[in-house]
């Protein structure tokens, strides 16, 4: 059984109305970019992780180091060649 607290928090979720107005241009170009953002953002991780477990190994680390800097390099350049303009 929910606490009862925990019970009027949906409640009241629940019954809070929806919006209908129409989304914001800017704010939908500004999700749309962070969604195809998030897979070079998991890969950075991803890279920072590898270069982690390597860390006691020289040359495998040194590698790993180049890629993420390369990889994020990469990432860099294409964040800032699609600014948003100014509204």
């Amino acid at each position: 059984m929910r606490k009862a607290k925990a019970k009027t928090a949906v409640t009241k979720a629940i019954g809070k109305p929806v919006s209908t107005s129409a989304p914001d241009p800017v704010m939908a170009r500004r999700a749309h970019a962070y969604r195809d953002m998030e897979p070079h953002v998991c890969d950075l991780a991803r890279a920072a992780t590898l270069a982690m477990v390597v860390f006691d190994q020289d040359d495998l680390f040194l590698f790993a180091v180049e890629q993420f800097d390369a990889m994020a390099q990469r990432f860099r350049a294409n964040y800032y060649a699609e600014q948003f303009k100014p509204e």
